[in-house]
C-alpha cells in the first residue's frame, strides 16, 4: 500500500479535512462547469436557467458523493456528471425535455436493479493487474485532450492559444511537483492546493480573472428547474440511456478497481455493487429535474496519490462543501473564476502520479513482461488515446445508442483490454 498521511477509512482532525475537501472542491469544478455550459447550450438556456443548471449538479454531484463515501463503495471517488450520459442527453434534445428525463430515469432504474441484484461481483475475476494498469494509465491519458486546451490558453478570444498562459501553466506544474516533493507533513498533502492558489493569485495580478461576475452574484438564491416537466417514456430515449448507463457501469467498475489498486481493496465485490446501484439512483433523481445523471470519476486515483490522502472522508467533506456552494451562487462563482489553465497544470500533476501507479500494478506481477502483454497493454492504450482525441461532431452520424460507447476512449479501451486479455490474447 502506498504511504498516505491518512488511509481510507482514518478520520481527520476539522481543520485538515476543511483543507483537503476544498482542495477536493477545486478539482471537481471545471467538469461540472464544461457539462453546464454544453447542456446549457443545447436546451437554449438563458444565463439564469444555466445557472440554476449549475448549482443543480453541484447539489446532486455533491449529495451522491457524500452518499458513495459513506454507505456506497467507500471509496475517495468524486461523483460527478458523466460525459457517456451527456452524449445521450444531447442525441435526445430535439424529441424535448420530457423524453430526455423519461430516459434518464429508465437508464438509472436499469443499473438500480443491476447493483442490487449483485450480479457484478461476476465480472472482478476478470480484472487482472494488466486490466487494472491499463485503466489506471487509460484515465490518466484521455484526460489529455480536455487538459491541453487549458494548458495552451484556448478560448473564443484565442482560439490558437496563448504562448504566455502555456508558459505560465507548464511553470505551475513544476511548481506544484516541486512543493510535493520538497514539503513534508502536513504540508505536502496541501501541495495541490497551494499550487492552485499560487497560480489564482499570477493570474489576478494579471489582470485575468473577472472579479466583477463574483460582486453581482448574489449570496442567497435557490435554483428553479424551470427547463423541466413531467417525465415521459419514449423508446429512443430509454435505449440510448440504457446504453449510456451501461458505458457509466464500466466507468464505474473502472474507477473502483483503479482506486482500489492505490489505496488498498476491500470487500470489493460489494463495494462496486452499491457503487452501481448509488449511480442508477443517482439517474432517477437527475431525470426528475432535468439535468446530467452521474458516474464515479476516474481521474480519483490520481488526485489521492498527488495529495497523498486516502481517507473517504476528505471527500466527503469536500461534496458536504459543494452542496453548500449550490445554495450560496456567490461561493460557485468564486470556484468557477478559477482559471482552467490552473486546474489543468493541477491535474497534470495527479495524471503523473497515476501514471506512475498504473506502471506498478502492471509490473508487480512479473518479473518481465511478455511480447503478449506489451499488446494486451498497449493496444487498448493508443486506441483509447486516439478516440478521446477525435472530435466528437466524427461521431454525429452513428446511432446515439453506439455513439456512447464507441466515442468514450476510456470505455472503449477498458472493453479493448477485456476482450484481449481473456478473449483474443488469452494465455495458452
Amino acid at each position: 500500500m502506498k504511504k498516505f498521511r491518512y488511509q481510507l477509512d482514518q478520520r481527520i482532525p476539522i481543520v485538515e479535512v476543511v483543507v483537503y475537501g476544498i482542495q477536493w472542491a477545486v478539482m471537481l469544478f471545471p467538469g461540472l462547469l464544461i457539462i453546464t455550459d454544453i447542456a446549457a447550450g443545447v436546451l437554449n438556456l438563458n444565463i439564469v436557467g444555466k445557472a440554476h443548471f449549475f448549482q443543480y449538479l453541484l447539489v446532486i454531484s455533491g449529495t451522491f458523493t457524500v452518499l458513495q463515501t459513506l454507505w456506497g463503495h467507500r471509496y475517495p471517488i468524486q461523483e460527478g456528471p458523466s460525459t457517456a450520459v451527456l452524449l445521450a442527453y444531447i442525441g435526445i434534445v430535439p424529441y424535448g425535455i420530457r423524453a430526455i428525463q423519461g430516459g434518464l430515469i429508465a437508464g438509472g432504474l436499469s443499473i438500480l436493479l443491476i447493483g442490487l441484484s449483485r450480479q457484478t461481483r461476476k465480472l472482478n475475476q476478470y480484472f487482472t493487474p494488466n486490466v487494472t494498469g491499463v485503466i489506471l494509465l487509460l484515465i490518466a491519458f484521455c484526460l489529455l485532450p480536455f487538459l491541453l486546451p487549458r494548458l495552451l490558453g484556448v478560448s473564443s478570444q484565442n482560439p490558437s492559444g496563448s504562448y504566455f498562459i502555456a508558459a505560465v501553466s507548464f511553470a505551475l506544474i513544476i511548481f506544484i511537483a516541486l512543493l510535493s516533493h520538497w514539503l513534508s507533513g502536513y504540508l505536502q498533502t496541501t501541495a495541490v492546493l497551494l499550487g492552485v492558489i499560487a497560480g489564482y493569485i499570477a493570474f489576478s495580478v494579471l489582470g485575468k480573472i473577472d472579479f466583477k461576475v463574483i460582486i453581482e452574484t448574489p449570496w442567497i438564491e435557490l435554483p428553479s428547474h424551470e427547463w423541466s416537466s413531467t417525465p415521459q417514456l419514449f423508446w429512443p430515449a430509454i435505449i440510448s440511456f440504457v446504453f449510456a448507463y451501461l458505458a457509466v457501469v464500466i466507468n464505474t467498475i473502472g474507477s473502483i478497481q483503479g482506486t482500489a489498486a492505490v489505496v488498498g481493496e476491500r470487500e470489493i465485490e460489494k463495494s462496486i455493487d452499491r457503487g452501481i446501484a448509488l449511480n442508477g439512483l443517482g439517474g432517477i433523481v437527475a431525470g426528475l429535474f432535468g439535468v446530467v445523471g452521474t458516474v464515479s470519476y476516474s481521474s480519483s486515483p490520481g488526485v489521492v496519490l498527488a495529495t497523498r490522502i486516502a481517507s473517504r472522508y476528505a471527500l466527503t467533506a469536500c461534496c458536504m462543501f459543494l452542496i453548500v456552494t449550490g445554495l450560496i451562487p456567490k461561493l460557485a462563482a468564486m470556484f468557477a473564476s478559477v482559471p482552467g489553465s490552473v486546474v489543468g497544470a493541477a491535474l497534470c500533476v495527479a495524471i503523473g502520479f497515476q501514471i506512475g501507479a498504473g506502471i506498478d500494478v502492471i509490473t508487480s506481477h512479473v518479473k518481465k513482461l511478455s511480447a503478449r502483454d506489451y499488446l494486451v497493454i498497449g493496444l487498448p492504450l493508443i486506441v483509447g488515446t486516439i478516440v478521446s482525441m477525435v472530435p466528437r461532431e466524427f461521431f454525429a452520424g452513428l446511432p446515439t445508442a453506439l455513439a456512447v460507447i464507441v466515442s468514450n476512449g476510456l470505455v472503449l479501451g477498458i472493453i479493448m483490454v477485456l476482450v484481449l486479455e481473456h478473449g483474443l490474447l488469452r494465455k495458452k
